[in-house]
């Protein structure tokens, strides 16, 4: 079964801002070409924050997030890098507090991800709380 494909609009962009919550930073309404990320430093300023990649047909491809001491763009840049933006054409960005947590930072790609279901994204972070340690779930 194919499941139906969401496109990234502005509506669809201002969903995911909310669903950061209060860990958004701003919001930033316009789109990105990956020179405009890479080559030009179009999200240098953002070190931490859930990127959202559609192909030519404007449909969303992909959702990811980064938290590092580089830029978003960075973590876009080791995308291309490794082959797996060859379908992108287009990216939007919501940046988060640059102090925001990783684990929310993970639920809200989390949450992205499960509301505008990127067709290329294999494995969504999980939407739920800290997640145990791995030997205390063992142990039970």
């Amino acid at each position: 079964m194919k499941r139906s494909a969401y496109t990234l609009t502005p509506e669809n962009y201002n969903t995911a801002c909310d669903l950061a919550g209060t860990a958004l930073l701003r919001r930033i309404p316009a789109a990105s070409t990956i020179l405009q990320i890479t080559e030009d430093g179009a999200w240098s300023e953002f070190s931490t924050g859930v990127y959202i990649a559609a192909d030519f047909a404007n449909v969303i491809r992909y959702t990811g997030s980064a938290i590092r001491e580089g830029s978003v763009g960075d973590r876009v840049q080791e995308q291309v890098l490794r082959g797996r933006a060859n379908r992108w054409t287009r990216l939007m960005v919501v940046p988060l507090a640059a102090d925001t947590e990783e684990g929310l930072v993970r639920r809200i790609e989390g949450r992205i991800g499960t509301v505008l279901r990127p067709l290329d994204t294999k494995r969504l972070p999980t939407l739920g709380g800290p997640r145990r340690p791995a030997s205390r779930r063992a142990s039970r």
